[in-house]
Protein backbone atom coordinates (compact mmCIF):
# COMPACT_ATOMS: atom_id res chain seq x y z
CA UNK A 1 0.00 0.00 0.00
CA UNK A 2 1.13 3.93 -0.88
CA UNK A 3 1.43 6.19 2.34
CA UNK A 4 -1.37 8.94 2.49
CA UNK A 5 0.20 11.91 1.22
CA UNK A 6 -0.73 13.33 4.78
CA UNK A 7 1.42 10.51 6.57
CA UNK A 8 4.14 11.02 4.12
CA UNK A 9 4.66 14.83 4.83
CA UNK A 10 4.69 13.92 8.35
CA UNK A 11 7.29 11.58 7.78
CA UNK A 12 9.25 14.17 5.48
CA UNK A 13 8.50 16.95 8.02
CA UNK A 14 10.63 15.15 10.73
CA UNK A 15 13.60 14.24 8.79
CA UNK A 16 13.39 16.67 5.69
CA UNK A 17 12.65 16.10 1.97
CA UNK A 18 16.07 14.65 0.86
CA UNK A 19 15.82 11.75 3.36
CA UNK A 20 12.80 10.40 2.74
CA UNK A 21 12.21 7.56 -0.32
CA UNK A 22 9.27 6.04 -1.69
CA UNK A 23 10.65 5.75 -4.92
CA UNK A 24 9.96 1.90 -6.16
CA UNK A 25 13.45 1.70 -7.22
CA UNK A 26 14.92 2.87 -3.99
CA UNK A 27 12.43 0.54 -2.03
CA UNK A 28 13.94 -2.83 -3.55
CA UNK A 29 17.29 -1.78 -3.36
CA UNK A 30 16.29 -2.04 0.07
CA UNK A 31 14.83 -5.07 -0.29
CA UNK A 32 17.66 -6.81 -2.07
CA UNK A 33 19.06 -9.20 0.25
CA UNK A 34 21.23 -11.17 -1.36
CA UNK A 35 20.86 -14.68 0.32
CA UNK A 36 17.53 -17.11 -0.82
CA UNK A 37 15.00 -16.29 1.70
CA UNK A 38 11.21 -18.30 2.13
CA UNK A 39 8.26 -17.29 2.71
CA UNK A 40 6.63 -16.74 6.22
CA UNK A 41 3.26 -17.18 5.68
CA UNK A 42 2.52 -16.63 9.43
CA UNK A 43 3.47 -13.08 8.98
CA UNK A 44 2.54 -12.41 5.20
CA UNK A 45 -0.44 -14.27 4.73
CA UNK A 46 -0.70 -13.63 0.66
CA UNK A 47 2.67 -15.32 0.51
CA UNK A 48 3.35 -19.00 -1.07
CA UNK A 49 5.72 -20.31 1.23
CA UNK A 50 7.35 -22.50 -0.91
CA UNK A 51 8.48 -19.60 -3.20
CA UNK A 52 11.73 -18.58 -2.48
CA UNK A 53 14.08 -16.06 -3.68
CA UNK A 54 16.56 -13.33 -2.85
CA UNK A 55 14.24 -10.04 -1.91
CA UNK A 56 12.26 -9.63 1.40
CA UNK A 57 9.00 -7.45 1.29
CA UNK A 58 9.45 -3.73 0.06
CA UNK A 59 8.50 -1.30 2.13
CA UNK A 60 6.19 1.36 2.34
CA UNK A 61 9.33 4.31 2.49
CA UNK A 62 12.54 4.49 3.83
CA UNK A 63 13.33 7.66 6.07
CA UNK A 64 17.29 8.19 7.62
CA UNK A 65 17.08 10.27 10.31
CA UNK A 66 19.95 12.12 11.64
CA UNK A 67 19.51 12.24 15.52
CA UNK A 68 17.57 10.88 18.10
CA UNK A 69 14.72 12.89 18.34
CA UNK A 70 14.43 12.26 15.03
CA UNK A 71 14.30 8.59 15.60
CA UNK A 72 11.75 9.00 18.40
CA UNK A 73 9.70 11.27 16.58
CA UNK A 74 9.57 8.67 13.67
CA UNK A 75 8.82 5.44 15.91
CA UNK A 76 5.61 7.58 17.34
CA UNK A 77 4.17 8.50 13.88
CA UNK A 78 4.43 5.07 13.03
CA UNK A 79 2.36 3.99 16.62
CA UNK A 80 -0.21 7.07 15.42
CA UNK A 81 -0.85 5.93 12.18
CA UNK A 82 -1.13 1.99 12.52
CA UNK A 83 2.44 1.94 10.60
CA UNK A 84 5.51 -0.93 11.59
CA UNK A 85 9.23 0.03 11.63
CA UNK A 86 12.47 -1.86 11.26
CA UNK A 87 15.36 0.35 11.85
CA UNK A 88 18.61 -1.24 10.79
CA UNK A 89 22.34 -0.21 10.72
CA UNK A 90 24.45 -1.22 7.75
CA UNK A 91 22.24 -4.13 6.88
CA UNK A 92 24.92 -6.74 6.81
CA UNK A 93 23.68 -9.86 5.56
CA UNK A 94 19.89 -9.40 5.61
CA UNK A 95 19.88 -7.26 8.63
CA UNK A 96 17.53 -4.63 6.94
CA UNK A 97 15.03 -7.43 5.61
CA UNK A 98 11.24 -6.43 6.06
CA UNK A 99 8.54 -9.39 6.20
CA UNK A 100 5.52 -7.60 7.23
CA UNK A 101 3.82 -5.30 4.71
CA UNK A 102 2.91 -1.56 6.15
CA UNK A 103 6.48 -1.03 7.32
CA UNK A 104 8.40 1.81 7.28
CA UNK A 105 12.26 1.94 7.02
CA UNK A 106 14.26 3.24 9.25
CA UNK A 107 18.05 4.07 7.74
CA UNK A 108 20.49 4.93 10.46
CA UNK A 109 23.61 5.89 8.46
CA UNK A 110 23.54 9.37 8.97
CA UNK A 111 24.12 8.23 12.39
CA UNK A 112 28.07 8.06 12.16
CA UNK A 113 29.45 10.07 14.51
CA UNK A 114 31.89 8.75 17.37
CA UNK A 115 31.13 10.73 20.02
CA UNK A 116 33.47 9.87 23.33
CA UNK A 117 36.36 8.25 23.11
CA UNK A 118 37.26 7.35 26.89
CA UNK A 119 40.84 6.59 27.24
CA UNK A 120 41.18 6.55 31.16
CA UNK A 121 38.23 4.23 31.78
CA UNK A 122 38.70 2.71 28.34
CA UNK A 123 35.13 2.48 26.67
CA UNK A 124 34.05 4.29 23.25
CA UNK A 125 30.89 6.04 22.95
CA UNK A 126 29.23 5.47 19.38
CA UNK A 127 26.25 6.17 17.31
CA UNK A 128 24.81 2.83 14.78
CA UNK A 129 26.70 3.83 11.41
CA UNK A 130 30.07 3.67 13.12
CA UNK A 131 31.65 0.93 11.14
CA UNK A 132 34.29 -1.00 13.30
CA UNK A 133 37.13 -0.17 10.99
CA UNK A 134 36.49 3.88 11.44
CA UNK A 135 36.48 3.00 14.92
CA UNK A 136 39.62 0.68 15.22
CA UNK A 137 41.63 2.96 13.23
CA UNK A 138 40.94 5.92 15.92
CA UNK A 139 41.47 3.68 18.78
CA UNK A 140 44.94 1.96 17.62
CA UNK A 141 46.54 5.55 17.08
CA UNK A 142 46.28 5.68 21.24
CA UNK A 143 47.26 2.06 21.48
CA UNK A 144 43.44 0.37 22.06
CA UNK A 145 41.27 -1.91 20.24
CA UNK A 146 37.59 -2.74 19.72
CA UNK A 147 35.45 -6.02 18.81
CA UNK A 148 34.26 -6.48 15.63
CA UNK A 149 31.92 -8.64 14.33
CA UNK A 150 32.77 -11.36 12.29
CA UNK A 151 30.73 -10.34 9.63
CA UNK A 152 33.67 -7.72 8.67
CA UNK A 153 34.90 -4.20 9.89
CA UNK A 154 32.26 -2.59 7.33
CA UNK A 155 29.61 -3.35 9.70
CA UNK A 156 28.31 -1.55 12.93
CA UNK A 157 30.74 -1.14 15.87
CA UNK A 158 27.72 -0.35 17.89
CA UNK A 159 27.73 -3.43 20.58
CA UNK A 160 24.07 -4.07 20.56
CA UNK A 161 23.87 -4.25 16.54
CA UNK A 162 25.26 -7.31 15.74
CA UNK A 163 24.03 -11.08 16.74
CA UNK A 164 26.22 -11.43 19.68
CA UNK A 165 28.74 -9.53 17.95
CA UNK A 166 31.74 -12.52 17.91
CA UNK A 167 34.88 -12.56 15.61
CA UNK A 168 37.93 -13.12 14.92
CA UNK A 169 39.86 -11.35 17.75
CA UNK A 170 36.59 -12.21 20.39
CA UNK A 171 39.51 -14.54 22.28
CA UNK A 172 40.89 -11.23 23.58
CA UNK A 173 38.20 -8.40 22.91
CA UNK A 174 35.05 -10.78 23.75
CA UNK A 175 32.23 -10.28 21.78
CA UNK A 176 29.52 -7.09 21.17
CA UNK A 177 26.93 -8.44 23.40
CA UNK A 178 29.37 -8.53 26.47
CA UNK A 179 31.57 -5.32 25.47
CA UNK A 180 27.88 -3.38 25.89
CA UNK A 181 27.89 -0.57 28.42
CA UNK A 182 24.82 2.48 28.86
CA UNK A 183 22.81 3.05 26.28
CA UNK A 184 20.25 5.05 24.44
CA UNK A 185 16.94 3.18 23.27
CA UNK A 186 14.30 4.65 21.58
CA UNK A 187 11.28 1.89 22.65
CA UNK A 188 9.03 0.18 20.26
CA UNK A 189 6.41 3.45 21.50
CA UNK A 190 8.44 5.73 21.39
CA UNK A 191 10.08 6.67 24.42
CA UNK A 192 13.37 7.70 25.15
CA UNK A 193 15.33 5.12 27.90
CA UNK A 194 18.96 5.45 28.87
CA UNK A 195 20.47 2.52 30.86
CA UNK A 196 22.83 2.01 33.44
CA UNK A 197 24.95 4.72 34.44
CA UNK A 198 23.60 6.97 31.86
CA UNK A 199 20.37 6.91 33.28
CA UNK A 200 21.22 8.55 36.40
CA UNK A 201 24.49 10.20 35.97
CA UNK A 202 24.83 11.30 32.78
CA UNK A 203 28.34 8.75 31.90
CA UNK A 204 28.59 5.73 30.00
CA UNK A 205 30.68 3.56 31.66
CA UNK A 206 28.31 0.96 33.22
CA UNK A 207 25.21 -0.56 31.29
CA UNK A 208 23.78 -2.02 34.48
CA UNK A 209 22.27 -0.46 37.46
CA UNK A 210 21.50 1.32 39.30
CA UNK A 211 18.78 -1.01 40.39
CA UNK A 212 17.52 -4.10 37.74
CA UNK A 213 19.64 -4.35 34.40
CA UNK A 214 17.79 -3.97 31.75
CA UNK A 215 20.07 -5.68 29.01
CA UNK A 216 18.32 -8.73 29.45
CA UNK A 217 15.44 -6.88 27.93
CA UNK A 218 17.07 -4.60 25.21
CA UNK A 219 18.70 -7.85 24.11
CA UNK A 220 18.72 -11.03 25.65
CA UNK A 221 21.15 -13.54 24.03
CA UNK A 222 20.82 -12.59 20.04
CA UNK A 223 20.27 -9.13 19.19
CA UNK A 224 16.53 -8.38 17.76
CA UNK A 225 16.77 -6.52 14.93
CA UNK A 226 14.87 -3.78 16.12
CA UNK A 227 11.66 -6.14 16.91
CA UNK A 228 12.52 -3.72 20.41
CA UNK A 229 12.78 -0.63 19.11
CA UNK A 230 15.96 1.47 18.23
CA UNK A 231 19.37 1.65 19.68
CA UNK A 232 20.91 5.21 19.39
CA UNK A 233 23.46 5.34 21.02
CA UNK A 234 26.10 2.84 22.54
CA UNK A 235 28.85 2.62 24.91
CA UNK A 236 31.40 -0.13 23.87
CA UNK A 237 34.12 -1.38 25.94
CA UNK A 238 37.60 -0.75 24.66
CA UNK A 239 41.02 -2.83 25.01
CA UNK A 240 44.56 -2.91 24.90
CA UNK A 241 46.50 -2.64 21.91
CA UNK A 242 50.04 -3.55 21.79
CA UNK A 243 50.84 -3.07 17.89
CA UNK A 244 51.44 0.09 15.80
CA UNK A 245 49.47 2.94 15.21
CA UNK A 246 48.90 2.55 11.44
CA UNK A 247 49.35 -1.04 9.93
CA UNK A 248 52.35 -1.13 7.89
CA UNK A 249 49.72 -2.21 4.68
CA UNK A 250 50.81 -1.95 1.55
CA UNK A 251 49.40 -2.40 -2.09
CA UNK A 252 45.75 -2.30 -3.75
CA UNK A 253 43.20 -5.09 -3.14
CA UNK A 254 42.97 -7.70 -3.44
CA UNK A 255 46.79 -7.63 -2.97
CA UNK A 256 47.41 -6.16 0.58
CA UNK A 257 51.17 -6.76 2.21
CA UNK A 258 52.44 -5.81 4.97
CA UNK A 259 56.24 -3.87 4.52
CA UNK A 260 57.00 -5.82 7.98
CA UNK A 261 54.93 -7.77 10.45
CA UNK A 262 54.56 -5.58 13.62
CA UNK A 263 57.60 -6.22 16.42
CA UNK A 264 56.32 -8.51 18.98
CA UNK A 265 53.45 -10.58 16.46
CA UNK A 266 53.57 -13.80 14.80
CA UNK A 267 50.51 -15.66 13.24
CA UNK A 268 50.94 -19.28 12.65
CA UNK A 269 48.44 -21.87 11.26
CA UNK A 270 48.53 -25.30 13.06
CA UNK A 271 46.89 -28.40 12.05
CA UNK A 272 45.79 -31.60 13.80
CA UNK A 273 45.88 -35.98 12.72
CA UNK A 274 42.11 -35.05 14.72
CA UNK A 275 39.02 -32.40 16.00
CA UNK A 276 40.37 -34.02 19.38
CA UNK A 277 43.41 -32.75 19.41
CA UNK A 278 43.22 -29.38 17.76
CA UNK A 279 40.63 -29.24 20.57
CA UNK A 280 43.28 -29.75 23.46
CA UNK A 281 45.58 -27.28 21.82
CA UNK A 282 42.95 -24.68 21.98
CA UNK A 283 41.96 -25.49 25.47
CA UNK A 284 45.72 -25.30 26.74
CA UNK A 285 46.30 -22.12 24.75
CA UNK A 286 42.78 -21.02 26.24
CA UNK A 287 43.52 -21.50 29.84
CA UNK A 288 47.16 -20.26 29.59
CA UNK A 289 45.48 -16.65 28.28
CA UNK A 290 48.73 -16.37 25.66
CA UNK A 291 47.01 -15.82 22.56
CA UNK A 292 45.52 -12.40 20.83
CA UNK A 293 43.37 -14.27 18.73
CA UNK A 294 42.48 -18.02 18.51
CA UNK A 295 40.24 -19.40 15.63
CA UNK A 296 39.56 -22.62 14.08
CA UNK A 297 40.04 -22.69 10.60
CA UNK A 298 39.66 -24.73 7.77
CA UNK A 299 42.33 -25.04 4.46
CA UNK A 300 40.31 -24.30 2.03
CA UNK A 301 39.46 -20.60 4.29
CA UNK A 302 42.89 -20.27 4.26
CA UNK A 303 43.31 -20.44 0.47
CA UNK A 304 40.32 -18.18 -0.19
CA UNK A 305 42.20 -15.32 2.13
CA UNK A 306 45.74 -16.32 0.10
CA UNK A 307 44.05 -16.16 -3.28
CA UNK A 308 43.59 -12.95 -5.62
CA UNK A 309 41.16 -15.26 -8.21
CA UNK A 310 38.87 -18.31 -8.66
CA UNK A 311 41.83 -19.93 -10.17
CA UNK A 312 44.71 -19.43 -7.71
CA UNK A 313 42.21 -19.91 -5.02
CA UNK A 314 41.74 -23.65 -6.70
CA UNK A 315 44.99 -24.08 -7.19
CA UNK A 316 46.36 -22.84 -3.55
CA UNK A 317 43.40 -25.31 -1.87
CA UNK A 318 44.65 -28.21 -4.13
CA UNK A 319 48.36 -27.46 -2.79
CA UNK A 320 47.71 -26.48 0.50
CA UNK A 321 45.62 -29.81 1.65
CA UNK A 322 48.59 -31.75 1.09
CA UNK A 323 50.71 -29.85 3.52
CA UNK A 324 48.26 -29.93 6.93
CA UNK A 325 47.59 -33.07 8.86
CA UNK A 326 43.97 -32.43 9.33
CA UNK A 327 41.65 -29.91 11.44
CA UNK A 328 43.42 -26.46 12.50
CA UNK A 329 43.46 -23.04 13.47
CA UNK A 330 44.83 -19.62 13.17
CA UNK A 331 46.55 -18.16 16.34
CA UNK A 332 48.14 -14.54 16.73
CA UNK A 333 50.55 -13.96 19.58
CA UNK A 334 52.01 -10.84 20.58
CA UNK A 335 53.64 -8.98 24.08
CA UNK A 336 53.61 -5.65 25.18
CA UNK A 337 57.49 -6.18 26.38
CA UNK A 338 60.33 -8.54 24.50
CA UNK A 339 59.64 -10.72 27.53
CA UNK A 340 55.86 -11.20 27.37
CA UNK A 341 56.30 -12.11 23.91
CA UNK A 342 59.17 -14.27 24.59
CA UNK A 343 57.30 -16.35 27.38
CA UNK A 344 53.68 -16.76 25.21
CA UNK A 345 55.62 -17.90 22.32
CA UNK A 346 57.58 -20.62 24.45
CA UNK A 347 54.50 -21.57 25.86
CA UNK A 348 52.87 -21.89 22.64
CA UNK A 349 55.46 -24.37 21.18
CA UNK A 350 55.17 -26.48 24.15
CA UNK A 351 51.87 -26.95 23.93
CA UNK A 352 52.15 -27.60 19.70
CA UNK A 353 54.20 -30.18 20.75
CA UNK A 354 52.18 -31.80 23.06
CA UNK A 355 49.31 -32.27 20.70
CA UNK A 356 50.83 -32.89 17.85
CA UNK A 357 50.55 -29.33 15.54
CA UNK A 358 52.35 -28.99 12.57
CA UNK A 359 52.93 -25.59 11.15
CA UNK A 360 51.56 -24.13 7.93
CA UNK A 361 55.03 -23.48 6.52
CA UNK A 362 53.18 -20.44 3.82
CA UNK A 363 51.92 -19.01 7.22
CA UNK A 364 55.08 -18.31 8.20
CA UNK A 365 56.52 -16.66 5.28
CA UNK A 366 56.30 -12.71 6.44
CA UNK A 367 54.44 -11.72 3.19
CA UNK A 368 51.71 -13.93 3.36
CA UNK A 369 51.52 -14.37 7.09
CA UNK A 370 51.76 -10.50 7.30
CA UNK A 371 49.05 -9.73 5.00
CA UNK A 372 46.59 -12.84 6.70
CA UNK A 373 47.50 -11.08 9.84
CA UNK A 374 45.97 -8.24 8.92
CA UNK A 375 43.11 -9.58 7.28
CA UNK A 376 42.21 -11.47 10.70
CA UNK A 377 42.86 -8.26 12.95
CA UNK A 378 41.04 -5.70 10.64
CA UNK A 379 38.47 -8.18 10.02
CA UNK A 380 38.53 -7.98 6.04
CA UNK A 381 37.86 -12.13 6.33
CA UNK A 382 34.88 -12.38 5.54
CA UNK A 383 34.39 -10.94 2.81
CA UNK A 384 37.21 -13.20 0.78
CA UNK A 385 35.40 -16.06 2.29
CA UNK A 386 32.22 -15.96 1.28
CA UNK A 387 31.81 -14.47 -1.92
CA UNK A 388 33.20 -16.26 -5.05
CA UNK A 389 32.15 -16.78 -7.86
CA UNK A 390 33.10 -20.11 -7.95
CA UNK A 391 30.01 -20.10 -5.58
CA UNK A 392 29.02 -18.77 -2.23
CA UNK A 393 30.34 -19.99 0.87
CA UNK A 394 27.50 -19.95 3.12
CA UNK A 395 27.34 -20.95 6.67
CA UNK A 396 25.52 -22.70 9.15
CA UNK A 397 26.21 -21.74 12.77
CA UNK A 398 25.17 -23.96 15.19
CA UNK A 399 26.12 -22.71 18.67
CA UNK A 400 27.53 -20.68 21.20
CA UNK A 401 28.22 -21.92 24.57
CA UNK A 402 31.11 -23.13 26.45
CA UNK A 403 34.00 -24.87 25.11
CA UNK A 404 33.22 -28.40 25.45
CA UNK A 405 29.87 -28.78 23.98
CA UNK A 406 30.89 -26.38 21.12
CA UNK A 407 33.66 -28.75 20.38
CA UNK A 408 30.97 -31.74 20.27
CA UNK A 409 28.54 -30.35 18.50
CA UNK A 410 31.39 -29.32 15.62
CA UNK A 411 32.42 -32.60 15.66
CA UNK A 412 28.87 -33.88 14.94
CA UNK A 413 28.07 -31.60 12.38
CA UNK A 414 30.74 -32.06 10.27
CA UNK A 415 29.59 -36.03 10.16
CA UNK A 416 26.25 -35.02 9.02
CA UNK A 417 28.16 -33.16 6.08
CA UNK A 418 30.44 -35.81 4.94
CA UNK A 419 27.32 -37.80 4.55
CA UNK A 420 25.73 -35.19 2.78
CA UNK A 421 29.30 -34.83 0.40
CA UNK A 422 28.98 -38.48 0.03
CA UNK A 423 25.85 -38.36 -2.00
CA UNK A 424 27.12 -34.98 -3.90
CA UNK A 425 24.24 -32.96 -2.04
CA UNK A 426 26.99 -30.60 -1.21
CA UNK A 427 30.49 -30.11 -2.41
CA UNK A 428 33.56 -31.29 -0.48
CA UNK A 429 34.93 -27.83 -0.06
CA UNK A 430 37.28 -28.92 2.88
CA UNK A 431 35.62 -26.81 5.09
CA UNK A 432 35.03 -29.14 8.23
CA UNK A 433 33.30 -27.73 10.72
CA UNK A 434 34.94 -25.47 13.20
CA UNK A 435 34.77 -23.78 16.69
CA UNK A 436 36.51 -20.75 17.71
CA UNK A 437 36.63 -19.34 21.08
CA UNK A 438 35.84 -16.27 23.38
CA UNK A 439 37.46 -14.59 25.96
CA UNK A 440 40.45 -16.97 26.33
CA UNK A 441 37.83 -20.33 25.98
CA UNK A 442 35.21 -19.49 28.32
CA UNK A 443 32.82 -19.09 25.63
CA UNK A 444 33.00 -20.89 22.13
CA UNK A 445 31.25 -20.95 19.09
CA UNK A 446 30.73 -23.23 16.24
CA UNK A 447 30.29 -23.17 12.37
CA UNK A 448 30.32 -25.37 9.05
CA UNK A 449 30.29 -23.89 6.14
CA UNK A 450 29.16 -25.39 2.71
CA UNK A 451 29.22 -24.66 -1.05
CA UNK A 452 26.12 -25.79 -3.54
CA UNK A 453 27.06 -28.83 -6.00
CA UNK A 454 25.54 -28.84 -9.30
CA UNK A 455 23.24 -31.64 -8.07
CA UNK A 456 19.64 -30.64 -8.27
CA UNK A 457 18.91 -31.33 -5.16
CA UNK A 458 21.52 -29.73 -3.59
CA UNK A 459 19.30 -27.37 -1.97
CA UNK A 460 17.72 -30.64 -0.37
CA UNK A 461 21.13 -31.52 1.34
CA UNK A 462 21.53 -27.56 2.23
CA UNK A 463 17.91 -28.04 4.09
CA UNK A 464 18.69 -31.27 5.59
CA UNK A 465 22.66 -29.45 7.19
CA UNK A 466 20.55 -26.81 8.50
CA UNK A 467 17.83 -28.97 9.95
CA UNK A 468 20.29 -31.15 11.50
CA UNK A 469 22.33 -28.48 12.88
CA UNK A 470 19.76 -27.56 14.90
CA UNK A 471 18.55 -30.78 15.77
CA UNK A 472 22.51 -31.31 17.39
CA UNK A 473 22.47 -27.69 19.38
CA UNK A 474 19.79 -28.79 21.32
CA UNK A 475 20.52 -32.10 21.76
CA UNK A 476 24.01 -31.03 22.71
CA UNK A 477 22.67 -28.09 24.90
CA UNK A 478 25.16 -25.85 22.94
CA UNK A 479 22.99 -22.61 23.18
CA UNK A 480 20.87 -20.81 21.46
CA UNK A 481 22.44 -19.96 17.92
CA UNK A 482 22.43 -16.44 16.38
CA UNK A 483 20.78 -17.58 13.25
CA UNK A 484 17.68 -18.23 15.84
CA UNK A 485 15.36 -15.30 14.97
CA UNK A 486 11.76 -15.74 14.05
CA UNK A 487 8.53 -17.89 15.67
CA UNK A 488 9.64 -21.11 14.49
CA UNK A 489 12.86 -21.31 15.33
CA UNK A 490 12.30 -19.93 19.37
CA UNK A 491 9.73 -22.09 19.35
CA UNK A 492 12.28 -25.09 19.06
CA UNK A 493 15.15 -24.10 21.32
CA UNK A 494 12.74 -22.05 23.80
CA UNK A 495 11.72 -25.24 25.24
CA UNK A 496 15.09 -26.10 25.75
CA UNK A 497 16.51 -23.17 27.64
CA UNK A 498 14.32 -22.46 30.23
CA UNK A 499 11.46 -21.45 27.91
CA UNK A 500 12.72 -18.13 27.66
CA UNK A 501 10.42 -17.74 24.54
CA UNK A 502 7.41 -17.62 26.53
CA UNK A 503 9.56 -14.53 28.55
CA UNK A 504 10.44 -12.82 25.32
CA UNK A 505 6.86 -12.63 24.07
CA UNK A 506 5.59 -11.56 27.48
CA UNK A 507 8.67 -8.38 27.38
CA UNK A 508 7.96 -7.91 23.45
CA UNK A 509 4.02 -7.25 24.09
CA UNK A 510 4.61 -5.26 27.52
CA UNK A 511 6.83 -2.72 25.66
CA UNK A 512 5.38 -2.92 22.09
CA UNK A 513 1.09 -3.39 22.66
CA UNK A 514 0.43 -1.78 19.03
CA UNK A 515 2.74 -4.20 17.50
CA UNK A 516 4.97 -1.53 15.89
CA UNK A 517 8.26 -3.06 15.72
CA UNK A 518 8.90 -5.78 12.80
CA UNK A 519 8.64 -9.02 14.47
CA UNK A 520 9.85 -11.21 11.56
CA UNK A 521 13.29 -11.16 12.52
CA UNK A 522 12.40 -10.92 16.24
CA UNK A 523 9.24 -12.43 18.06
CA UNK A 524 5.73 -12.06 17.45
CA UNK A 525 3.76 -11.34 20.86
CA UNK A 526 1.22 -13.73 19.90
CA UNK A 527 -0.61 -15.80 23.59
CA UNK A 528 1.01 -18.94 24.59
Amino acid sequence: MALEKGVYRAFEDIVGPDNISEEPAILDAYAWTGIVLKARKSLAPDTNEDECGRFALRCEAVVLPGRTEEVQATVRLCNNHGLKFKAFSTGWIGGNMVWEPGVIQIDLRRMNRILEINEKNMYAVIEPYVIGAQLQAELMKIGLNCNITGGGSQTSALPIAAHWGTGHTAHSTSNGERSLLALEWVTPQGDVVRTGSLGSTGEWFCGDGPGPSLRGVVRGSITPFSGMGVYTKAATKIYHWPGPATFPIEGASPSYRPSEIPPRFIIRYFSFPTMESRAEAMRQISESEIAFELMGFPIAMIASNMATSNQEERELFARLSKEVKGPGFIVIINGSSDREFAYRTKVLKAIIDSTGGTSLPAMEDPAIGGAQMWRFIRITASIRETFRATGDHSGVFPGHNEFVPVVRLARDIAKVKRELQKKDLILDDGAEAFPWTEEYGNLAHAEVLYRFSANPASLDGVKHLNEESVKLAVNERAGVPFFVTGDELHDIFGPAASNYHVWLRRIKKAFDPNGAADSGSYITARDE
